[in-house]
């Protein structure tokens, strides 16, 4: 029983403190006060995640002819789509969910189809 338990809070330990999970979605809503984003997942559902100062933003094809640039907080906006690569970190109350925290924040410029 021992055994039991401890191979399920290993298994347990290593799908929460995995390496990051890929999120693909458009941007539903901007939160400023708090730096969080309120994803519409093309997974079904929403999904709010934390942007940290660290967090690194890219913006594809947002540059003068179409080059990528380096983006901030600010140059978030709803209906973009985004990739981001998410981690989840440890709340820090019992019982709360934790907000994922992004590590990197890949924007999508080109025209989109409507």
């Amino acid at each position: 029983m021992k055994k039991m338990f401890f191979l399920a809070a290993c298994l347990t330990s290593t799908i929460l403190l995995a390496d990051s999970v890929k999120l693909e979605g458009t941007i539903a809503q901007v939160y400023d006060n708090n730096k969080t984003l309120l994803i519409d997942s093309i997974y079904g559902g929403q999904m709010a995640i934390k942007v940290l100062p660290n967090t690194e933003i890219e913006m594809d094809d947002c540059g003068i002819f179409g080059t990528d640039k380096e983006g901030t907080f600010k140059d978030l906006k709803v209906g973009d789509f985004l990739e981001s690569k998410i981690f989840y970190g440890m709340p820090i109350t019992p019982n709360t969910p934790a907000i994922p925290v992004a590590r990197k924040i890949e924007i999508q410029c080109y025209k989109k189809a409507y």
